[in-house]
């Protein structure tokens, strides 16, 4: 993934102490749910379903802090749920910052504007707006009328403030992607500073509830298209993402050239879920953003007793059709670190 400079040289810093130290697995990247209540019913969010029982519930400032600490990564993505309506999101933004560390936040952007005028202005901050298509795919996606252009409200409010901005775009299976290409080209005129793709991944709780979770047949009825018809197999994204390489060659992806070439199918990747930990309410993750056997108490707990090498394509069954960027673009950061050409490589783009 494309860094801002200053994040480039910590990254860079850090990757050299874990090498150094001997460490096979390490964060890169806190996924940090304080919430799971949103102000969208999104048709593919597996959040809201999963975790119905736990909307009301949220994290402490203190426990916020307290899990940026415990996991030590350098970058803290606040996600949900929507964060934006985190009533403590300052509070932690700012103690995070004394923390020293970068900080995205993600969100659908219809509360940008309200939001801007409270958030500390600084490099170590990128706005991540959530855009799936041009204005009638997204607002059937998101479920919202007029979703599509409050999120280009919000995208121009924070770029007037002088903030960076990305946008992150899912890739469904009914995704064309010639509007995505139309897509970056408005965007890029937005001002937007990067795009990162991704394709979908098909959370079990559409297709096989456990016990105590939610179905979607208790839910609202979907506005937008059925959830059994969103996702990808794996060929699927491969064809996909390769009918339209060359043309986004032409837009300021933070998609790195590594995790593109897997995507169109031209290079393996292995997934390095450890590096990208989750931490919400209902505690540590396990065993990554997308798949959930339970959920540990520490990190460390987290990290120790997750059977890394039982996942993967080819190992667990969920996994078989998982191309998803939280996995495998920081796959493609630790398999940069072991060939100088792809060093190389990472390092060309990113200051290119």
């Amino acid at each position: 993934m494309r860094f801002p400079l200053s994040l480039t040289r910590s990254l860079s810093t850090y990757l050299v102490r874990q090498r150094l130290a001997g460490r096979r697995r390490f964060p890169l990247v806190l996924m940090l749910e304080p919430l799971f209540a949103c102000n969208l019913h999104c048709t593919g969010c597996g959040r809201i379903r999963e975790y119905a029982d736990l909307m009301r519930k949220r994290l402490t400032p203190e426990e916020c802090l307290a899990a940026a600490r415990e996991c030590g990564a350098p970058v803290v993505s606040i996600c949900g749920g929507e964060p934006l309506i985190y009533p403590y999101l300052v509070e932690v933004i700012r103690g995070l910052l004394r923390q020293k560390r970068h900080i995205y936040l993600c969100t659908n952007g219809l509360l940008i504007p309200q939001v801007l005028p409270r958030i500390p202005h600084t490099s170590r901050i990128t706005w991540n707006v959530h855009v799936d298509g041009m204005e009638q795919t997204h607002d059937a996606i998101v479920e919202k009328p007029g979703g599509f252009r409050e999120a280009v409200a919000g995208i121009r409010a924070a770029k007037e403030a002088g903030f960076r901005v990305n946008t992150n775009t899912t890739i469904y299976r009914q995704t064309d992607m010639h509007e995505i290409v139309l897509l970056l080209e408005y965007l890029t005129e937005c001002g937007v500073d990067g795009f990162l793709l991704s394709p979908s991944y098909p959370y079990e709780i559409f297709f096989g509830q456990r016990p105590g979770q939610r179905s979607l047949t208790q839910d609202a009825t979907p506005a937008g298209p059925s959830p059994e018809t969103l996702f990808l197999t794996r060929q699927e994204i491969q064809a996909k993402f390769a009918s339209v390489r060359d043309r986004l060659r032409q837009f300021r992806l933070v998609t790195s050239p590594l995790y593109l070439d897997f995507l169109c199918g031209r290079r393996e990747l292995s997934c390095a879920a450890w590096a990208s930990p989750t931490r919400n309410v209902a505690g540590w993750k396990s065993p990554c953003y997308l798949i959930t056997d339970g959920h540990y108490a520490t990190f460390r707990e987290w990290m120790d007793k997750t059977d890394w090498d039982a996942l993967g394509p080819g190992r667990d069954p969920r996994c078989e059709h998982c191309m998803v960027h939280c996995g495998f673009e920081t796959g493609a950061v630790v398999t940069a670190q072991q060939s100088l050409h792809d060093t190389l490589a990472l390092a060309m783009w990113q200051f290119g």
